[in-house]
């Protein structure tokens, strides 16, 4: 076992001080037991099992920004919610202004789906030719179970923009942004 002793000089003495290392940690370095081993997270599972969670399908269908808003706005009175993925205005789907678009997801109760169907055909978006998905209990994706937790409708927003599909050659960009690019 390696000891290293201070030794301190004062007033023409020599003394030997405390040891300044031992091989362990000591008591004060706080002892954390393994998720779901302690109490609180029994109990917080417990909790959590406990609340109750809706059963839901999901659409997946790709929109112009402009057509969701205006069904967005029925979101409260049809109970449904939205998750929604930008897309990239070099994506195929994608462009500027009221050409933007985006991947959404909408979720909703089986109860409720006429009304979506029809909120969703009103702002002009066919979102009975995406099929509906089941959407799995124990759902890895964090939006997924947020939904389905929520007591109210959610719209969750992904803060990236995505690209969709094999990108756009260098003609189709040039043909997308024509009269947008500075020198033409």
């Amino acid at each position: 076992e390696l000891c290293i002793h201070v030794v301190a000089v004062a007033a023409g003495h020599i003394a030997p001080t405390a040891t300044m290392w031992r091989p362990d940690p000591g008591p004060c370095v706080a002892q954390v037991a393994e998720w779901g081993e302690h109490p609180d997270d029994v109990e917080y599972m417990r909790q959590l099992k406990a609340l109750p969670k809706k059963i839901l399908k999901c659409r997946e269908i790709v929109v112009k920004d402009v057509d969701l808003k205006r069904a967005c706005q029925k979101q409260g009175k049809v109970h449904f919610s939205v998750a929604c993925w930008n897309l990239s205005e070099y994506s195929r789907s994608g462009g500027l202004d009221n050409e933007a678009a985006s991947l959404i997801h909408v979720f909703y109760e089986g109860k409720d789906e006429r009304k979506v169907l029809n909120a969703f055909s009103s702002a002009g978006i066919d979102l009975e030719a995406a099929e509906a998905m089941p959407v799995d209990p124990n759902s890895p994706k964090k939006h997924e179970q947020q939904i389905m937790y929520a007591k109210e409708c959610l719209f969750i927003q992904d803060e990236s923009t995505w690209e969709e599909g094999k990108p756009l050659t260098p003609e189709e960009i040039k043909q997308r942004f024509q009269g947008r690019l500075k020198g033409q």
